[in-house]
């Protein structure tokens, strides 16, 4: 019975994917062209904005935020994995994809039960 109440308690993944996305638009916008600079910058505050919104909701969850930043030009390519080795009934983990004009960003985010 108790398992069923931290599953209830887990954030539902279509409110951490509105959080991502908010944040980055917020973040980097849409038009905005990639730089190198730029993105070092963008990628810190947004980990940083999506973990202290993720923490806001109250949840008993320890979270760790990854994001990275692509140019997209012609031939470009990106592939990303991940696997995590803990308690599925309590932990989760959410992946979102990101676009802009000139850049795509990939968030993932680990909330682990305390």
């Amino acid at each position: 019975m108790i398992l069923c109440i931290f599953n209830i308690m887990a954030l539902p993944e279509e409110d951490v994917h509105m959080i991502i996305k908010q944040v980055l638009d917020e973040t980097v916008g849409a038009n905005a062209t990639y730089t190198h600079k730029d993105s070092v910058q963008w990628n810190q505050k947004a980990v940083e904005q999506i973990t202290k919104k993720l923490v806001a909701a109250g949840k008993p969850y320890k979270y760790v935020v990854t994001s990275s930043f692509l140019q997209i030009s012609s031939g470009s390519g990106l592939n990303v994995s991940t696997i995590s080795y803990w308690n599925k009934i309590t932990d989760s983990s959410y992946m979102y994809r990101w676009e802009a004009k000139t850049m795509l960003a990939i968030v993932y985010v680990f909330a682990i039960a305390i």
